[in-house]
């Protein structure tokens, strides 16, 4: 029997990448003869150049990319970054269904990200034997959405509207912001739980991380008594880390800079594809980027006032306008230690240079494990949706990252240079840096080990 695989990423760099190397890793390790990757997004061009070369249907006509495209015009993209994304995927159902619907052979897998579990229905309708969920994020994200919606909301608000905890069977607890006004998140809990309820429906679950960096999670996922009851018995796998691996022969004005560096001095600044700090902000990493001494490469964006994650909807791919928000005189007092980068670097390749000695991330969890993947420590920088929980697990945990208090407003240049003096200085970063590089071991062996573990067996039984 045939075995077509069919995985849907909802739209963001961050789903698309584990999705597609996810439908890599199926077909060549896993004994899928197909594998169909439909990615949705807004904007097919900008989708299209983000990947880059991660298309390889020129590689392998088994392996298919196809982009689903939304027209958001007169959409309510209000809200947090959740609805935001819940309210598209919803939007690109009928699409999906139509778009599987007309594939041959038939899939007998239907794989999608935590964000479309929506779509989990029409696995169902087009009777696919085996549907599955594969979350992008941390094994404790997973665990704070399945357990909420085992909640009620009186409990949640509870919780939301207090300085406490939410204890989590077996593992760590998840701290929130205290809400002033916890019917304000209303819709975005709504969704939260519809999620959670949705991914338990799935015959199994994926997960981006791995032992190593989330054992006490994994554990609990495992046993019956803690998060395997809230599972209500459905697998969870540890599947991690999927992701791109750096192209060694790439060539960019970047990399060709660091060439010229000395090995692990340079910091490497950028808040992902979504990521976007205010005016103010952005002058504040500005100074502090200079006044620390270091090297540094810093991928800037356009400032965004009221939304931490404007980028990802902006459509702008001008890579020649001024930089006009950055400090006076800036680019000319930095030129012979710092490259600016505007939109966007090939930050695997970038990590991946022996010039690179540090990350000042937003600590978006494909950010997180690339910089793990490739031995660099890490100023855990968190921005919006789960990157707290991400910027608490490196930095308190695995103990590889120094985080700023980003939770007063404006981080100063001050505690900027002291984060990222931190990380860098051959003393004081220490630790963090042998942490990471024993960290970088131990998930290569996890993710070669993660090519013949149970779940390859579990995809072929029908």
């Amino acid at each position: 029997m045939e075995i077509h695989g069919v995985l849907v990423a909802s739209p963001g760099m961050g789903h698309a990448v584990p999705i597609l190397e996810l439908g890599k890793c199926l077909l060549s390790h896993h004994g899928f003869d197909r594998v169909t990757v439909f990615l949705v997004t807004d904007d097919v061009p900008r989708s299209k150049s983000l990947i880059g070369k991660t298309l390889m249907e020129e590689e392998d006509p088994n392996f298919v990319i196809r982009f689903i495209q939304l027209d958001v015009s007169g959409q309510d993209l209000t809200g947090s970054l959740l609805t935001k994304l819940s309210e598209m995927m919803r939007k690109a159902i009928p699409q999906i269904r139509s778009a599987v619907m007309g594939l041959e052979p038939q899939p007998s897998v239907f794989v999608v990200d935590l964000l479309g579990t929506e779509a989990l229905a029409v696995a169902k309708e087009l009777e696919i034997a085996k549907k599955h969920v594969l979350v992008t994020t941390s094994a404790w994200f997973l665990a704070l959405t399945v357990y909420m919606a085992s909640l009620d909301k009186g409990t949640l608000f509870k919780h939301l509207s207090s300085n406490g905890a939410l204890l989590i069977p077996g593992c760590t607890p998840v701290k929130f912001d205290r809400v002033q006004d916890p019917s304000s998140y209303v819709r975005e809990l709504a969704e939260s739980q519809r999620i959670g309820l949705e991914v338990v429906t799935a015959d199994g679950v994926f997960v981006n991380t791995c032992h190593s960096l989330e054992p006490v999670t994994i554990r609990s996922f495992l046993d019956h008594k803690n998060l395997g009851l809230v599972m209500r018995g459905v697998p969870v796998y540890p599947v991690g880390p999927l992701v791109r691996p750096a192209e060694p022969d790439l060539k960019h004005e970047v990399l060709d800079w660091l060439d010229l560096q000395p090995k692990e001095s340079v910091v490497y600044v950028s808040f992902g594809s979504g990521g976007a700090l205010t005016a103010e902000q952005t002058m504040e990493l500005a100074y502090g980027l200079e006044m620390t001494g270091f090297r540094f490469v810093w991928v800037v964006r356009p400032p965004a006032e009221d939304d931490p994650s404007a980028s990802m909807f902006d459509k702008a791919t001008n890579q020649t306008e001024p930089i006009d928000f950055l400090p006076y005189g800036f680019l000319d007092r930095t030129k012979d230690v710092g490259l600016v980068v505007r939109t966007w670097a090939p930050q695997e390749e970038v990590l991946a240079h022996e010039a690179t000695g540090g990350f000042v991330s937003h600590c978006g969890w494909n950010s997180v494990l690339e910089s793990i993947v490739n031995g660099v420590p890490m100023v855990a920088w968190p921005l919006y949706s789960e990157q707290k929980m991400n910027a608490w697990l490196v930095s308190e945990e695995l103990k590889i990252a120094a985080r700023v208090d980003a939770g007063n407003g404006v981080v100063k240049k001050e505690e900027i240079v002291e984060m990222v003096k931190r990380v860098m200085d051959e003393e004081e970063g220490r630790e963090m840096r042998e942490n990471v590089k024993e960290l970088k071991k131990k998930t290569a062996e996890e993710a070669v080990k993660n090519l013949s573990t149970p779940q390859a067996a579990y995809f072929t039984q029908y």
